[in-house]
C-alpha cells in the first residue's frame, strides 16, 4: 500500500480520480496493517504535506496521515518521537504552516498517551527559536493556535516574557504587502496571534506585560529606513490592560532617554494603528500619549506629530469602522493645537467631501459623526477666527447642524489646551504664568509703564476703536498706530499670559517722560491720541495732490472759515482765560450749517482718532459791560472735570481743583506729607456737596464743567469792543458728540501756598449710564435730532439732544500722587445689548438731574467686567470699582470711558452672547497673524527648554530607569527583525518677567 501510495503522487491521473483513490488509501489505514506499512504510510504522508507543490498534495496527505495515524495510535505513539518533532520544528520545510498544522493533529492523537507532555516540554523549549526562525505569518498563526490548544507548550518562567517580546517583534516586521496572503487571511492570523498573547498578559505577572510593551514601544520608535512596523501591532492594543496607560505614559514622557525623533515616530505609527480592522483603545492611548507630553512640554512633538498626521486621521472618518475612534483623536489634536491655525487649515478642503459623505450615509453613526464634526469646526473657527474666505463656505455647509454655546466652546478649548494640562514634573515651579480663565491676555509692566499699561488695556476694550486700529492700512509715516496694532493683534491672539509692549513704549513714550519713572496716565493718553492723529492727517497731506492741498490752505485761511488750534493737543481747562483770536458770532452764524454733525475743517477724511473720540464744542465769551460775544469752535478728544472746593451753596462762586485758587486741605492729601500717616482716614473725611453715601455723582461734575463762568477780577477777559479787560461770562457748548466719550476728573493739581502736589480723594459715583447735553444752533429741530426716537429741547440758541452714553472703562490710580503709585484698569466690551429703554424721556432738565426713575443705574452693556492689573487679569464687576475708594483709601478712578449708546438696535447683541476680540474683528493682517503664531510656536518652545532644563537637572543623579527601548533578550542578544537595535526610547505659578504693583 506504502509503494501504490508513493508511486501515486506522481501519476497523471485526473484530480477526481486521485481524490477517489486517496479516500480509498486513507480507509485502508482502519484495516490490520503492518507496522512497517503503517511507518512508512505516515512517513510518506508527512512527504506530503510538508514538501507538497500543490494545495492538493498537501490536504490529501494530511488526511491520508491523520487517518492512519487515528487507526494506529500505538504505532503512532512510536512515530512522533522526539527527534521527528524536532524536525518539523527545526528543519527548513517547504511548507511550514502545514507542518506546524500536522504536529497540531498528532497532538490531538496522541493527547492522554504517556509521551504527550515530553512532546509539549519539547515544544515549549523550541517556540521561541522557531517563532524568530518562521516569521512567516501562517506559520505563526498554526503555532499559535497549537498553543491556544495546548497551553502546556508555552513557555513558563523567565521565558515568558522572552516569547511575548519575540512575538511582538515577529509581528512588527510582517505586512500583507509583504506576504502572499489575502487581507482577510492576514487579518486572521494576527488577530490569532494576538489572542495567545492576551491569553498570556491575563496569566502572567506585571513584570511580563511590561516587558512587552516595552518591546512594542522600542519596535515603533526605532528610526531605520529600511524598516516599517506593521500596524498589525494595533491588533494588540485592546488586549492591553488599560490600567497600565497612567504608569506607561507617566514613566516614557518624562525619560530623558527618549529622543524626540524617537518618540514622534512612536505616535505617529500609533495613529496609524487606527486603520487596523476593529482597532479598540487605540485612541485612548494616543490621547493619552498626546495629554503626556503636554504635561511634561514637550510641544515641539505635538506639534510635529499633529502637523503631520491631521490630515490623515480626518479622512479616516469615511470609513465607518474606524470612525469614531478617528474622531476622538482628531478633536483633541486640533482643539488643543491652539497656537496656529494651521493645523486646522490643512483639513479645511477636506471637510466639503466628508460632510457630503456623511449625509449620504443614512446610519446613526454617520449622523452622529457629523454632529460631533459639525461642534468641532464651530469650536475652531471660533478659536482662529479671522479667515471668513476659508469659513464662509464651511459655515454653509453645516448651518443646518446644532451650533454649540460659547461656554461650551471655551469649556472644550479650556480642557484640551496643551498648557492646561498639570505637569507631572515633581517640584516644578515655571516662571510662565498660565493665562488667565478669563482669556484676556495681559501686558508685562516694563519698569513703572503701568500708566501706559493701563491706557492701553481700557481703549482695547473699546471694541470698535480696536477694529479700527486692526484694519488700518500699512504705512510706514504711522509708527505708532502700526505698533499699536501689533500691541492689539498680540492680546487677542497670544497663548501668553501676558505681552511685553517694548515696541510700542519706544514711540508712544512722549519725549519728556523719563524712563523707568511713574507719569500721568491721562497725559500719556493725551499724547498717544495726538500723535495717532497727527501721523495719519500728515500721511493723508502727503497723499493729495499739491494743487489741491495748496487750494485748500488758500481757502481754510479766508476770513469766513475759522482755523482751530492742534486740536488734539488737549489741555486742562480752568477758569483762566487763554488769550486767542476767536471769530465773531455773527461770522459763525454766518456758516448757515448746524455745528452738531461738523466735520473737521480740512477737506481730509476723519482720522481714526477723530472718528472714535473726536467731539466739537464752542466757547463763547460775553462782556458783561457791551454784551457784545465772541465765539470760537474747538475739537476736544477728553472732558476733564474739575471738583467744586466748597459747599453746594459756593458751588457757582468757588474755583475748581487743578486751577489757580486755594482748595481745602482736608480734601487733599500732599505727597511731601503722605508717608507716615492714614490716608485712608484723610479720604474718608471729605466733603462733598451730594449724595447720601458721601460723594459727588458725575452727572454734578459734567454740569459744574459746562455751566457759564464769570470771569472777573485777575481773571477778567479783554473785550475786542471795548478794548480793554471787562468782566465776562464764558459758557462752554458740546456741539457734536463723540462715539468715546473719555472723562478725566483732576485730582491731582499743585499748591502754590504750600508748594507741594496735592491729591483729591473725593468719592465719585459712577453711573452705568451718562446724558451728555449737546446743542444744535440751528433752528429746524429734524436737524438736531441724532436719533428719531429721542426728544430735543429748545433752548435760546438752537436746540439741546442728551446723548446716553454707557460706562465701559475706567482707569484708578492707587497713590498720593501723579508722579508715584500704580495704575490699574476696570473695563468691559463696549457693544450695547439688545435691551429696550426709554428714550422718550424729558431732556430739557439740566445733566446732572435724577432723571426718570433708574437711569443711571439703567445699563446698556454686558455686565461683563475684568480687572486688567499689568500681566494680571481677572473677572470684576461694576461694583468692585464703584466702591474702590471706601475699600482702599489711596486708589480713585481718574480716566472713565463711555460709549455712546446707537439707538439702531441692529447695532446691538444679545444679553448673554459671548464677546469674542478675534471673532468681532476682521481677519488680521498677513504679517500681524504670522507674527502672532510665530510668538506662540516660540513660546510653547520656550517653556519646553524650561522643563527639559529641569528634567535634566534632575536626573544627572537620578538612578538609571530600567529602560523601554534598550531592552535586554535574556535569550538572545540580537536585534530584532527588521533592523531594531539601540538609538532611542526608555522608561522611566506667577510671571515674574514684570512687576504686578510698581512705585
Amino acid at each position: 500500500m506504502d509503494k501504490i501510495f508513493c508511486g501515486f503522487r506522481t501519476s497523471k491521473h485526473p484530480e477526481a480520480v486521485k481524490r477517489e483513490l486517496i479516500r480509498r488509501i486513507a480507509d485502508t489505514g482502519s484495516k490490520p496493517q503492518h507496522e512497517d506499512t503503517i511507518n512508512n504510510m505516515l512517513q510518506e504522508a508527512v512527504l506530503w504535506v510538508t514538501d507538497g507543490s500543490s494545495e492538493f498534495e498537501e490536504n490529501s496527505g494530511m488526511h491520508v496521515y491523520t487517518s492512519w495515524a487515528k487507526s494506529n495510535r500505538a504505532t503512532f505513539e512510536n512515530f512522533f518521537t522526539k527527534d521527528f518533532l524536532l524536525h518539523l520544528l527545526c528543519d527548513r520545510l517547504q511548507n511550514s504552516s502545514k507542518a506546524i498544522t500536522l504536529v497540531h493533529d498528532s497532538m490531538h492523537i496522541l493527547q492522554g498517551t504517556s509521551s504527550f507532555l515530553s512532546l509539549c516540554h519539547i515544544i515549549e523549549v523550541k517556540a521561541i527559536s522557531f517563532v524568530r526562525e518562521h516569521p512567516n505569518i501562517l506559520t505563526l498563526k498554526a503555532f499559535c493556535q497549537l498553543m491556544l490548544e495546548f497551553r502546556e507548550c508555552i513557555p513558563k518562567g523567565a521565558f515568558t516574557s522572552t516569547f511575548c517580546t519575540t512575538l511582538v517583534q515577529v509581528m512588527s516586521a510582517a505586512s500583507s504587502e509583504n506576504s502572499q496572503e489575502n487581507p482577510d487571511q492576514f487579518v486572521l492570523a494576527v488577530s490569532v496571534i494576538a489572542q495567545l498573547l492576551n491569553h498570556i498578559w491575563q496569566n502572567a505577572s506585571t513584570e511580563t506585560i511590561l516587558q512587552s510593551l516595552k518591546m512594542i514601544f522600542r519596535v515603533i520608535s526605532v528610526i531605520d529606513e529600511d524598516f516599517e512596523p506593521s500596524i498589525s501591532l494595533g491588533a494588540l492594543v485592546k488586549y492591553i490592560p488599560l490600567k497600565f496607560i497612567t504608569t506607561v505614559i507617566k514613566n516614557v514622557v518624562a525619560d530623558g532617554g527618549v529622543q524626540d525623533t524617537n518618540m514622534t515616530a512612536a505616535l505617529i505609527r500609533m495613529i496609524d494603528w487606527l486603520r487596523w480592522p476593529s482597532s479598540q483603545n487605540v485612541d485612548q492611548w494616543v490621547v493619552a500619549f498626546l495629554r503626556g507630553l503636554a504635561t511634561v512640554h514637550k510641544y515641539t512633538i505635538l506639534v510635529n506629530v499633529t502637523e503631520s498626521k491631521v490630515d490623515q486621521v480626518f479622512d479616516m472618518l469615511q470609513y465607518p469602522g474606524i470612525r469614531d475612534p478617528a474622531m476622538k483623536v482628531l478633536e483633541h489634536m486640533l482643539l488643543s493645537f491652539q497656537h496656529s491655525p494651521v493645523a486646522f487649515h490643512q483639513i479645511v478642503d477636506q471637510v466639503p467631501s466628508i460632510v457630503k459623505l456623511l449625509r449620504c450615509e443614512n446610519s446613526y453613526g454617520a449622523q452622529e459623526c457629523l454632529a460631533k464634526l459639525g461642534e468641532l469646526l464651530h469650536c475652531l473657527m471660533f478659536l482662529h477666527a479671522g479667515f471668513p474666505d476659508l469659513y464662509d463656505p464651511i459655515l454653509e455647509l453645516i448651518k443646518d447642524l446644532a451650533k454649540p454655546s460659547a461656554g461650551l466652546i471655551k469649556l472644550r478649548l479650556a480642557e484640551n489646551k496643551w498648557t492646561a494640562q498639570k505637569t507631572e514634573i515633581t517640584g516644578y515651579v515655571s516662571k510662565f504664568q498660565p493665562k488667565s480663565e478669563t482669556g484676556k491676555t495681559g501686558l508685562i509692566n516694563l519698569g513703572n509703564t503701568c500708566y501706559m499699561n493701563s491706557i492701553l488695556q481700557a481703549l482695547y476694550m473699546c471694541d470698535s476703536f480696536r477694529r479700527d486700529v486692526l484694519d488700518f492700512a500699512p504705512n510706514a509715516q504711522c509708527r505708532l498706530i502700526l505698533k499699536l496694532q501689533q500691541t492689539f493683534a498680540f492680546l487677542s491672539h497670544s497663548q501668553r499670559a501676558a505681552y511685553a509692549p517694548g515696541p510700542l513704549l519706544k514711540v508712544a513714550r512722549p519725549p519728556w517722560f523719563s524712563s523707568g519713572h511713574q507719569h500721568d496716565c491721562s497725559e500719556f493718553l493725551r499724547y498717544l491720541l495726538d500723535q495717532l492723529h497727527e501721523q495719519e492727517l500728515a500721511a493723508m497731506k502727503r497723499r493729495q495732490e499739491g494743487d489741491d492741498f495748496n487750494q485748500e490752505q488758500m481757502e481754510m485761511s479766508s476770513p469766513e472759515h475759522v482755523s482751530p488750534p492742534n486740536i488734539y493737543k488737549s489741555r486742562l481747562r480752568s477758569a483762566q482765560i487763554v488769550n486767542t483770536d476767536v471769530p465773531t458770532k455773527e461770522a459763525v452764524s454766518a456758516e448757515k450749517t448746524p455745528i452738531l454733525g461738523i466735520r473737521c475743517l480740512n477737506t481730509f477724511d476723519p482720522t481714526l482718532v477723530e472718528r472714535t473720540f473726536g467731539g466739537k464744542m464752542i466757547t463763547t465769551f460775553k462782556c458783561l459791560k457791551c454784551n457784545n460775544e465772541s465765539s470760537r469752535i474747538e475739537s476736544f478728544t477728553d472732558i476733564p472735570l474739575a471738583f467744586p472746593d466748597g459747599s453746594k451753596e459756593n458751588i457757582t462762586s468757588s474755583s475748581l481743583i487743578g486751577g489757580k485758587s486755594m482748595v481745602q486741605t482736608s480734601d487733599v492729601v500732599d505727597q511731601d506729607s503722605a508717608d507716615g500717616h492714614n490716608v485712608e482716614a484723610d479720604a474718608g473725611t471729605t466733603k462733598s456737596p451730594e449724595g447720601s453715601d458721601g460723594g459727588i455723582r458725575l452727572n454734578d461734575l459734567v454740569h459744574y464743567y459746562l455751566e457759564p463762568e464769570k470771569l472777573e477780577g485777575d481773571n477778567q477777559y479783554k473785550c475786542d469792543k471795548c478794548n480793554s479787560l471787562q468782566d465776562a461770562e464764558r459758557c462752554l457748548k458740546i456741539t457734536q458728540a463723540p462715539n468715546y466719550l473719555i472723562v478725566t476728573l483732576l485730582r491731582f493739581s499743585y499748591n502754590i501756598k504750600t508748594q507741594s502736589r496735592s491729591k483729591l480723594f473725593t468719592e465719585v459715583s459712577y453711573p452705568k449710564s451718562l446724558q451728555l447735553p449737546v446743542h444744535c444752533c440751528s433752528t429746524d429741530p429734524d436737524l438736531a435730532l441724532a436719533s428719531p426716537r429721542c426728544k430735543v429741547s429748545k433752548s435760546d440758541d438752537g436746540y439741546c439732544q442728551n446723548m446716553l452714553y454707557g460706562l465701559c472703562g475706567v482707569v484708578v490710580h492707587s497713590g498720593t500722587s501723579s508722579e508715584c503709585g500704580h495704575y490699574y484698569s476696570y473695563a468691559r466690551h463696549s457693544l450695547p445689548v439688545q435691551q429696550k429703554h426709554n428714550c422718550d424721556m424729558e431732556t430739557d432738565s439740566l445733566p446732572g438731574s435724577q432723571g426718570p426713575p433708574g437711569g443711571e443705574d439703567t445699563d446698556y452693556l454686558q455686565d461683563k467686567w475684568y480687572l486688567f492689573n499689568d500681566s494680571h487679569v481677572i473677572y470684576s464687576s461694576y461694583s468692585s470699582f464703584s466702591n474702590v475708594t471706601k475699600r482702599f483709601g489711596r486708589d480713585t478712578a481718574y480716566v472713565l470711558l463711555y460709549r455712546k449708546i446707537d439707538a439702531d438696535p441692529s447695532t446691538r447683541i444679545d444679553l448673554n452672547e459671548s464677546i469674542h476680540p478675534a471673532v468681532l474683528d476682521s481677519p488680521l493682517r498677513t504679517d500681524l497673524r504670522d507674527q502672532v503664531a510665530k510668538d506662540n510656536a516660540r513660546y510653547l518652545q520656550e517653556q519646553e527648554l524650561e522643563a527639559r532644563t529641569l528634567a535634566a537637572r534632575r536626573t544627572v543623579n537620578a538612578k538609571p530607569l530600567s529602560s523601554w527601548y534598550k531592552y535586554e533578550d535574556s535569550d538572545d542578544q540580537g536585534g530584532s527583525p527588521g533592523g531594531c537595535g539601540p538609538g532611542g526610547g526608555g522608561f522611566g505659578g506667577m510671571d515674574t518677567s514684570g512687576s504686578r504693583f510698581v512705585y
